[in-house]
């Protein structure tokens, strides 16, 4: 069992942190990137649940706050990725679950992973 994830970033340097941290936990699994906020959109919003939603705010097209508005629910977890204050980020956008700022370490990526699986409960058994 894995719990899928999608990223969007316009920054390919961010994609790859996050896919390379997202390949090292087990039970996760990259089942789309995007470095276009519409194509997203477009993609996600036809498609089936994700189970963490990964997004940089300050996306050319469209911010990552007003996608998340877009996609909540179609995502179990939306966890921004940003090199914002995350005191703003929050004033745009109460609803997200987790923030992580840039540059982000594994260990805090990890961290957030394993806290979010723990208190909803979540099964990560392969």
């Amino acid at each position: 069992m894995y719990y899928n994830c999608s990223i969007v970033d316009d920054e390919q340097h961010a994609i790859e942190a996050l896919n390379d941290y997202i390949k090292e936990i087990d039970f996760l699994k990259v089942t789309s990137i995007f470095n276009n906020p519409l194509d997203a959109l477009n993609t996600i919003g036809k498609g089936e649940m994700i189970d963490f939603l990964f997004l940089d705010i300050d996306m050319d097209g469209m911010a990552g706050t007003e996608l998340s508005k877009h996609l909540r629910d179609k995502a179990r977890f939306v966890i921004y990725a940003s090199s914002n204050l995350e005191h703003e980020v929050r004033m745009l956008d109460s609803s997200f679950e987790c923030y992580l700022g840039k540059p982000i370490s594994m260990k805090r990526f990890a961290s957030t992973i394993e806290t979010l699986v723990r208190i909803n409960n979540l099964p990560i058994s392969n």
